[in-house]
């Protein structure tokens, strides 16, 4: 949930609102888009950059079902 805390706080300095969709407690779809054009502007791509750039922690479950430690230990 503190993505989504995160999220909203950065959302509203930016004055744009993304829906934020949350599904099977662990995953998060984000949708962007300024209605008044129709489309992605500038704006929207901003903003997704903001939110990319909010920590999130993995539980230690996810990170060993995806083997993520090793896959980073490759490509170093």
């Amino acid at each position: 949930m503190s993505f989504f805390n995160a999220a909203s706080e950065i959302a509203e300095a930016e004055g744009h609102h993304p829906d934020l969709h949350l599904t099977g407690y662990r995953n998060v779809r984000v949708v962007l888009s300024t209605h008044a054009v129709g489309g992605l502007t500038l704006p929207d791509l901003v903003l997704a950059a903001k939110l990319d750039a909010i920590p999130v922690e993995y539980s230690p479950k996810w990170i060993r079902e995806r083997n993520v430690v090793a896959a980073e230990g490759a490509s170093s």
